[in-house]
């Protein structure tokens, strides 16, 4: 990570406000709503931190941090109208309030953040069964919870009404631990996050099951006083959410060979593993628990056996067809927009690129050059070599020009032996010059064909926005005409009336 104003400065104010905070957990136990207030302010200013990440963002990464941040304030805000009552611990522990909604709010942001970034990328329905998946493992392992952890334990409390509130603080700890899991899901199939952010969420969402678990032994189970180092705990899970935001805007790095194994690994266990054997194994515990196997009941487990298998079968025949209807739409698109012959850009991509730059080039100041060339004498090549050759001749300059592309040249075929050249931005006029000289030397050498040496040459007009042209098709037609220009007079190449003096012979 970089260094700088964005992340130096907020990590040394962030270890200086824990440690301010530890000194008054440490010193001043009793202080609870000073704590609670620490707590609030460190949600509400990491939410202000990642606002500026969230801005510098385009797209559904946005859209992402957005939502982490509206978490945060309600983690923020919850923690301001938490009802504490230093003379009733009862009062405190069973009060449910303002405080277990907008936590809940919380946990819902953070998934509906991740479910969208998942549905952008992957499509709606797979979003959808997505979200599906969260929600049927999290109603499976906290009903699972419930029934063999908290019921026997607890069962008085449970008795005296204080049921609804016990599942929500489960429902926090199991939740965060779920949340985590397909944190990592959403980054193997995504990748839209940069990887140290996933891995100072997931650490974030540890600290947060960390403290929830504390939480619900230590005062539900155990019933003692809420410790006050939870908010100290608390408020390392908000930090870690900040550096996750800093690193954000990073580029990304990822080793595509191994992240595509990672992901088919992860996709196996989400679509088959998790939904489907989590179920049977919800059915089996409660089979068990309603006195073992009796006629209808293995009745019914062969039924729901069987329903599974096929909804497996189902899922896979799925996936098959959806894999061949991507592979089906890349060979589409990439049709679209190369050439048959040359694999090079077509002209209809080519006319879209050219909109888009100068559309650039007018927002940013910016200036664009076209170069418009053909081969001299193909016409004589087509006639004594034939057809055959000429494609030949054709791909072998398409090679020749695809060896020079970098990030600012796109390279496309308009037809025949018609090429042209986009250079984005162009920063000098010498910029022009010598990919113009380079494109002339490498089109000039030999082209060997079978045992024949074939020498021709090309002629290429230049023009550039917005210098010689006031729109694309404008700008085409001066590069067409100082193409024509090169080839009257015989030189390599020439640039568009403003610049003759520039044009080589």
């Amino acid at each position: 990570m970089k260094w700088n104003v964005y992340s130096k400065m907020p990590l040394l104010l962030a270890v200086m406000y824990l440690f301010v905070q530890w000194m008054i957990v440490h010193l001043l136990p009793e202080a609870i709503t000073i704590q609670a207030m620490f707590k609030a302010i460190a949600a509400l200013s990491v939410a202000c931190y990642l606002a500026v990440f969230a801005v510098r963002h385009e797209g559904p990464t946005r859209i992402f941090w957005i939502m982490v941040m509206l978490a945060l304030i309600c983690e923020g805000i919850a923690q301001f109208a938490e009802p504490y009552s230093a003379g009733s611990r009862e009062e405190y522990i069973y009060d449910i309030s303002i405080t277990e909604l907008l936590r809940s709010m919380e946990m819902i942001l953070f998934t509906a953040g991740l479910v969208y970034l998942f549905g952008r990328e992957q499509g709606l329905l797979r979003g959808l069964r997505f979200l599906f998946d969260i929600v049927i493992i999290f109603i499976v392992i906290v009903t699972i919870s419930w029934e063999y952890f908290l019921l026997p334990k607890m069962p008085e409390e449970i008795q005296s009404g204080q049921a609804a509130w016990l599942w929500l603080h489960l429902s926090f700890s199991v939740g965060g631990i779920i949340l985590i899991f397909f944190t990592i899901v959403m980054y193997m199939k995504v990748r839209q996050i940069h990887q140290s952010s996933v891995v100072y969420l997931c650490l974030s969402g540890l600290v947060f099951v960390i403290g929830s678990l504390y939480y619900l032994v230590t005062v539900d189970v155990m019933e003692l006083g809420p410790s006050p180092y939870l908010n100290l705990i608390s408020t390392v899970a908000m930090f870690l959410i900040g550096v996750a935001g800093a690193y954000s805007t990073t580029g990304l790095q990822a080793d595509k060979g191994t992240g595509e194994r990672k992901s088919a690994v992860m996709a196996f266990l989400i679509k088959y593993f998790l939904p489907y054997v989590v179920l049977a194994g919800l059915f089996f515990l409660i089979v068990e628990r309603f006195g073992g196997w009796g006629g209808l009941l293995s009745g019914l487990s062969l039924s729901v056996l069987f329903i599974l298998m096929r909804q497996v079968l189902i899922q896979l025949e799925n996936d098959r067809l959806l894999e061949r209807l991507h592979e089906s739409l890349k060979q589409s698109e990439y049709l679209a927009h190369h050439d048959d012959l040359t694999g090079l850009y077509n002209r209809r991509y080519f006319n879209a690129r050219l909109m888009e730059n100068i559309a650039e080039a007018d927002r940013q100041g910016n200036r664009l050059g076209l170069l418009y060339m053909d081969l001299n004498q193909f016409k004589y090549i087509n006639d004594n070599y034939g057809h055959s050759a000429g494609d030949l001749i054709i791909r072998m300059v398409a090679d020749r020009l695809d060896s020079l592309k970098n990030d600012r040249l796109i390279f496309s075929r308009l037809g025949g032996d018609e090429f042209t050249v986009l250079i984005y931005p162009v920063i000098h006029n010498t910029d022009i010059v010598e990919l113009a000289d380079r494109i002339s030397d490498i089109l000039s050498k030999p082209y060997q064909l079978d045992n024949d040496e074939i020498h021709t040459s090309s002629s290429i007009g230049v023009a550039v926005y917005p210098d010689h042209a006031a729109n694309d098709q404008e700008l085409i037609g001066r590069a067409d005409s100082a193409m024509y220009a090169a080839k009257e007079t015989g030189v390599r190449w020439r640039i568009y009336a403003a610049f003759s003096e520039l044009n080589r012979t």
